[in-house]
């Protein structure tokens, strides 16, 4: 009998010792790659663009594979979005991720796709970092007026769905932000944004933010019917009159 329950107790030792070994490991270790390689990410118009990802996949390393994301930027180096998730999902920890991000953003050709790139986060507190330096570079996107792209209608359904999908005001008002910039919204797209808020006072600080943004301001009134109170309608109006 005490030698039944030894062995017993070896068995499940050796079973949270075995546990404990793959939650210690990086993600990309546990995941299967399969799952990892959307193939929707592919841009199959030029082969090239797979021998890129597939050399950030051959790398063992993070340090290396943020050394060859540098150099493919540095060089004027551009990716799409979808490339951009794809090398992103490559990474083994989620500070290296964040990093790549970053770096990734102003190379980006489709900057009004990036708030995509946040699911390949791990934690909130990652996503908040690339959301942050995605809005401290607004001004740098203002600048650049040739990336700024308008909104097609599936584009929006996406986003929108996204915006629903968020529990709380407070991060349904940056990721909405980070949606926006590198974009050319109508006030109608705008409108159908404000909608999915919950507060009145997010939804005002979102129209007043959007302003910028907005393809056909001389129609904005339409975004701000989506504000109950008339005060903060007129608030609204105040505000981008003076600008």
């Amino acid at each position: 009998m005490k030698t039944r329950m030894m062995m017993i107790g070896i068995a499940v030792a050796a079973l949270l010792l075995a546990t404990e070994s793959v939650q210690a490991q990086p993600r990309e270790v546990r995941r299967e790659r399969t799952e990892r390689r959307d193939e929707r990410h592919i841009n199959q118009a030029d082969p090239r663009d797979n021998d890129v990802i597939r050399s950030f996949e051959r790398e063992r390393y993070d340090s290396n594979r943020l050394k060859m994301a540098d150099m493919v930027f540095s060089t004027g180096g551009f990716m799409t979005t979808a490339q951009i998730i794809r090398v992103a999902d490559i990474f083994d920890y989620d500070s290296n991720r964040v990093k790549f991000l970053i770096n990734a953003y102003r190379n980006c050709v489709d900057r009004y796709n990036y708030y995509q790139v946040l699911r390949t986060l791990d934690y909130s507190s990652s996503r908040e970092k690339v959301i942050k330096f995605v809005l401290d570079d607004k001004e740098d996107m203002l600048r650049e007026t040739d990336m700024l792209r308008k909104v097609s209608n599936s584009d929006m359904t996406a986003i929108l769905k996204a915006l629903k999908n968020e529990t709380y005001d407070s991060t349904r008002e940056k990721l909405a932000k980070m949606m926006i910039c590198g974009s050319l919204l109508t006030s109608r797209q705008i409108a159908d944004m404000a909608k999915t808020f919950t507060f009145e006072s997010n939804r005002l600080k979102f129209l007043e933010y959007s302003y910028q943004f907005c393809a056909d301001p001389q129609n904005y009134v339409i975004a701000a019917e989506t504000l109950k109170f008339s005060s903060d309608r007129s608030n609204l109006m105040k505000k981008i009159s003076r600008r």
